[in-house]
């Protein structure tokens, strides 16, 4: 039998391809890469079922259910220094409805009696540490509170209990070294039952690159296709391993990247869709820190190389009247160019022009909606960056 880490690998590419079938549906196809796609949604449960101890069929249907973009799911880590000497860590995933960040953040801080401090200390990954379990991020926050643990762990769970499948370890990285490259992972291991159910994936996705009538959907099956080829055969069978809340709300993930200039200008791209100014930046992906979606979206967008050098905020569009978007959460990043004599490459189906923009001219500037916001966010961090 294998160990539970060849098991978790296995879920977790089973969660890749489940986010890669869902996303390409919510983004429309023609009719054959409809079907397509679903196929390759329920070969994805069908491979989860080889780990996870659940009926295939219950699988399918949780996947069946997905209806959003499927990112990294945000949550957050309370870390909470209590009077006893001890920390509690409470840890949960957000929730689609009214719950947003800040009003979690809010009856938090009434319920420790306590200020909640409003900046993340960290970002921990559950992909990162190896757990079988949807695809997580959790914002760091710290504080301390005049309750006991025994106390403090109370109050807590009267609000909401944690979710039992963030349990274990869960190494956090300053947002500044959250752009984490994954490090290269040995081959899938695939017993010959998961081999034949990949095998039928990358037959599908053959299919599908065939007939690709955009870059985006080649790009979706030319990733699928690199996941199902970088394989090892072994004997098996795997060990069972309960792969954590599938049902899970997908609040799903976006990533900015604020790039400034040696002229404290920000960088800003003309949106192709709707002719408005954004910073770089899209939905983040299942299987990347969200860190580095931020660096791989402005390496998309615009060209450049960038490194990050810290995080701006964490905005959850809810909170300003956008319930509706479809990525409600954004992490903004700030960042800079690696080489600053780089020149801009454009992505045509992305942007149409670019700009680098002073903090005195946003007034007059048409933003993509949410950008309003965080552009000014980004300028307000970057002074807080030079007082320091």
């Amino acid at each position: 039998m294998t160990d539970q880490r060849e098991a978790s690998a296995v879920a977790r590419a089973a969660g890749i391809l489940r986010a890669e079938a869902a996303n390409g549906l919510f983004w429309g196809s023609g009719e054959a890469e409809t079907a397509r796609l679903h196929q390759i949604r329920r070969h994805a449960a069908a491979l989860l079922s080889e780990v996870d101890p659940r009926p295939r069929k219950g699988i399918e249907a949780v996947f069946d259910r997905d209806r959003n973009l499927r990112t990294p799911i945000p949550g957050t880590e309370l870390r909470v220094r209590c009077a006893d000497g001890r920390t509690v860590v409470h840890r949960r995933r957000l929730r689609g409805g009214f719950e947003t960040l800040s009003l979690r953040l809010a009856n938090v801080a009434m319920a420790l009696r306590t200020d909640m401090a409003g900046e993340v200390a960290g970002i921990a990954d559950t992909d990162l540490a190896g757990l079988p379990c949807p695809h997580t991020y959790l914002l760091v926050y710290e504080t301390d509170t005049p309750l006991d643990s025994t106390e403090a762990a109370a109050e807590l769970a009267s609000l909401a209990p944690t979710d039992p499948d963030l349990d274990g370890e869960i190494p956090s990285l300053p947002p500044v070294d959250s752009a984490v490259e994954v490090i290269a992972r040995d081959p899938l291991p695939v017993t010959p039952a998961a081999a034949a159910i990949l095998a039928k994936v990358a037959a599908l996705s053959e299919e599908s690159l065939e007939a690709a009538e955009n870059v985006y959907a080649r790009e979706r099956h030319e990733r699928i296709l690199a996941l199902c080829r970088d394989t090892a055969e072994i004997d098996g069978p795997y060990e069972r391993v309960h792969c954590g809340d599938i049902s899970a709300d997908c609040v799903s993930t976006g990533a900015d990247a604020a790039i400034f200039d040696d002229r404290d200008r920000i960088l800003l791209i003309r949106r192709t869709d709707t002719g408005q100014w954004a910073m770089p930046g899209g939905a983040a992906e299942v299987g990347e820190p969200v860190g580095l979606a931020s660096v791989r979206e402005a390496a998309e967008e615009t060209g450049l190389n960038v490194a990050l050098t810290g995080l701006v905020c964490a905005f959850d569009k809810r909170e300003v009247g956008y319930a509706d978007s479809r990525v409600p959460m954004i992490m903004c990043f700030a960042a800079r160019m690696i080489a600053p004599e780089q020149p801009i490459r454009l992505e045509e189906l992305e942007a149409t022009e670019y700009r680098w923009a002073g903090e005195d001219e946003l007034d007059s500037i048409d933003f993509f909606r949410g950008h309003q916001y965080r552009v000014p966010a980004a300028f307000a961090a970057r002074a807080g960056e030079t007082d320091r």
